[in-house]
């Protein structure tokens, strides 16, 4: 028997919370993502799920460990902090780029603060008209994530759907 890494723990966590929100009703979980890279040694867990019932706003979150957290962690390495990196990601269509961007940030940086990286990248389908554009919305975590912060985890997934909820809210 194999003593699971911080990555196992938090993945399980993750994914029973998530399972959770889908079983209550509350969100649909439409992609499920759990690789290992063998030609670095990573490791990266993600699910991304929609509102029930519209759905129009994808959220997603990724939970990635490279070999370098891994060596950490099973070498007990002094002064390297195992751990995971988190980012999270939010898909909506927006009709006026500045204006609807600008408002997605804002009511992202009212949920998450100003600890997170939050980036936007807009993306247009070639052949198609410029109001066909989507906005790619990124939160990234700057500190790893250990077993510290499992009993957080249900929290970050409740912001989670708040921000499904709010980008929503932004496309009516």
């Amino acid at each position: 028997m194999f003593d699971p890494t911080i990555f196992d723990n938090l993945k399980v966590v993750f994914e029973g919370a998530m399972y959770d929100m889908d079983m209550n009703g509350s969100l649909q979980i439409v992609h499920r993502t759990d690789r290992v890279e063998l030609s670095t040694m990573s490791r990266a867990f993600g699910m991304a799920a929609v509102l029930r019932p519209t759905g129009s706003v994808k959220g997603s979150f990724m939970l990635q460990a490279s070999l370098a957290d891994l060596s950490a962690e099973l070498l007990s390495e002094t002064g390297k902090q195992p751990g995971c990196s988190l980012e999270l990601t939010f898909e909506f269509r927006i009709e006026e780029m500045m204006r609807d961007c600008a408002a997605a940030e804002l009511a992202l940086r009212n949920i998450w603060g100003e600890g997170p990286v939050i980036s936007q990248t807009v993306l247009m389908p070639y052949g198609e008209q410029a109001n066909a554009l989507t906005s790619r919305l990124i939160v990234q975590f700057a500190r790893k994530l250990d077993e510290r912060q499992i009993d957080d985890i249900p929290s970050l997934i409740d912001h989670l759907t708040l921000s499904l909820e709010r980008l929503e809210a932004l496309q009516q």
